[in-house]
């Protein structure tokens, strides 16, 4: 079976960089400057790398977004939900990271070729997480937004706070995994500490919810209330990180596996696809001309 041919734009480095006007040689003349010989504008050369037409673009997968995104999970892991009316405006900021999820997963991540090659449930679960995390967080707003019984926010607050700590811990239990059959050892130390560390937030914000439904005391409330944020602030952080910083790492992976397997396919280097949302720094300059050898004096015209 004949393999098909590929269209490739030209290599920077194939061929001889000549003047179109006068035919002379321009290597190790910068693009914009002048021909020697006849004084015409040196133009930008061809690209710097060869792309495939048929290559899968691995940009824009959507995994950098839901990277990203797992920080706003920090207001309510941390409890910062129940601080009065400012925990009220950092909680409907903070139902922006589910939601930005959600839509990267469906969107992004459902037309990224990175999907073929996931580890086993990677997105689906994601995906899962982000749905139930959502829909809680729309259930948190509508406490705030609309008219229902004071006596509902509270436990709406509550199921928030707990969805989303629930969901970095089981999404740094799954990096960890991930991690062990790759056996990466320092991300894999990484993510078990965010998953450590979630399970200590989410507690800290259960106590702390325990403890004002309750009311032993108004000095005891608040005593419990403030370590409890404490140790949820600094808790919550590390594992919205640990995270963070693993997805970033499966999505470099993937990238490099699909590369790798397609410069394996085409038979030639794997070369990486220029970032679309790179600004261009301008046309590379013409290569340097090849060191010539030195003239022999006993050769030279007398």
């Amino acid at each position: 079976m004949a393999t098909p041919r590929l269209n490739r734009t030209p290599a920077i480095g194939e061929g001889r960089a000549r003047c179109e006007s006068c035919n002379y040689d321009l290597r190790g003349i910068a693009v914009g400057g002048r021909c020697p010989e006849c004084g015409a504008v040196v133009p930008a050369p061809p690209a710097t790398a060869a792309i495939d037409q048929d290559r899968p673009d691995h940009r824009d997968s959507g995994l950098h977004v839901i990277a990203v995104s797992q920080y706003f999970a920090f207001v309510p892991m941390s409890g910062l939900l129940l601080a009065g009316c400012a925990g009220a405006a950092l909680g409907v900021v903070s139902v922006f990271g589910p939601i930005t999820r959600l839509v990267a997963l469906r969107s992004r991540w459902r037309m990224s070729p990175l999907r073929a090659i996931q580890p086993t449930s990677f997105g689906e679960r994601l995906h899962h997480l982000a749905l139930i995390e959502v829909v809680v967080a729309l259930a948190y707003l509508a406490s705030i937004f609309l008219p229902l019984p004071p006596e509902a926010h509270l436990p709406l607050s509550a199921a928030y706070a707990l969805m989303a700590t629930l969901s970095v811990v089981i999404t740094n239990l799954m990096l960890s995994r991930i991690f062990t059959e790759w056996d990466f050892s320092l991300p894999i130390l990484l993510a078990k500490l965010g998953l450590v560390a979630g399970c200590l937030a989410g507690l800290a914000t259960t106590v702390v919810i325990v403890v004002r439904v309750a009311r032993p005391g108004p000095d005891l409330v608040a005593i419990v209330t403030v370590l409890g944020l404490v140790i949820g602030i600094i808790t919550s952080l590390l594992a919205v990180f640990a995270a963070r910083d693993g997805i970033g790492r499966v999505e470099e992976v993937l990238i490099t596996d699909l590369i790798e397997a397609h410069a394996e396919r085409v038979g030639r280097e794997p070369t990486p696809l220029a970032d679309r949302f790179r600004r261009d720094h301008g046309s590379d300059p013409l290569p340097l001309e090849t060191e010539r050898p030195p003239i022999r004096e006993d050769l030279e015209q007398p």
